[in-house]
């Protein structure tokens, strides 16, 4: 059995290579490394690492996502989002949890109040509370 690590040395149970091509939704149990092209939707409750020539065109819902490559489009980390340095990322980032090494490009919105939906949340500098239904 050929064993297959992921960035940061865990033991991955799905790899697609670059080189791979799909389009539709991908849905893993543990720990999945994708360095091809994917346009769809990922699910999962572990952790989805996009290598460094993954190109990603999806909406992703994952327990932790970390992101070396180009992805566009929403991602949910239930517990974190790691970009990486040299990750490329444009769209919607929600999460707890966010990490952004110097090297990496973000362009888009962010939501950290992660577990915390419909609760009411200062606005910055107002001194006044607004809903998350804005």
């Amino acid at each position: 059995m050929v064993s297959i690590k992921g960035l940061s040395g865990e033991s991955l149970n799905g790899f697609m290579d670059s080189g791979t091509e799909v389009t539709g939704e991908l849905r893993f149990r543990d720990t999945f490394r994708l360095d091809g092209k994917l346009k769809g939707k990922i699910f999962s409750e572990k952790t989805l690492i996009i290598g460094e020539t993954a190109q990603v065109e999806a909406d992703i819902d994952c327990g932790i996502v970390s992101i070396k490559g180009t992805v566009t489009g929403q991602v949910q980390g239930r517990e974190k989002i790691e970009l990486l340095a040299g990750a490329k990322v444009y769209g919607r980032l929600s999460s707890p949890r966010l990490v952004i090494e110097e090297g990496a490009f973000f362009q888009g919105e962010c939501d950290m109040r992660g577990a915390n939906k419909g609760s009411v949340v200062p606005l910055p500098g107002s001194g006044r509370a607004a809903s998350e239904s804005r």
